[in-house]
């Protein structure tokens, strides 16, 4: 079995209209490294939260928690309209389809201890097990 967050993460890095807004700021993890802080820019924060397989297992189709972090509330909603504007409705060698998941429409959030701002939203990418 692939990585499949290692996988989406390498991905989105090398897409040039994400590593635009992100930089080497795209982690798959489930919190921020150390060190983090919207005044480095925006962030993104991936992290599968479930999903299945194929019955062939040569193609699985996790759910995929996605946070965007910024420094403004401003900042963040226009970061995840990019990401959204990049991937959603895409295919590549990796993925035969990613698309923003039905009713999770991107939600304006503030993370609890620090207030930053954050666009919570859900993408299902369909992964090539190769």
């Amino acid at each position: 079995m692939i990585d499949i967050e290692a996988t989406i993460r390498e991905y989105l890095a090398e897409q040039t209209e994400t590593s635009a807004v992100f930089g080497k700021r795209i982690y798959a993890a489930r919190s921020l490294p150390a060190g983090y802080t919207p005044d480095r820019g925006p962030g993104l924060l991936l992290n599968v939260r479930g999903g299945g397989q194929a019955f062939h297992s040569n193609l699985y189709t996790p759910s995929v928690q996605m946070r965007i972090y910024g420094k403004t509330e401003a900042d963040v909603r226009a970061a995840a309209n990019q990401l959204y504007e990049a991937i959603n409705d895409t295919q590549s060698r990796e993925f035969a389809y990613v698309r923003m998941q039905e009713g999770t429409l991107p939600s304006l959030l503030n993370e609890p201890g620090t207030n930053w701002p954050y666009v919570l939203c859900y993408y299902t990418f369909q992964v090539r097990n190769v």
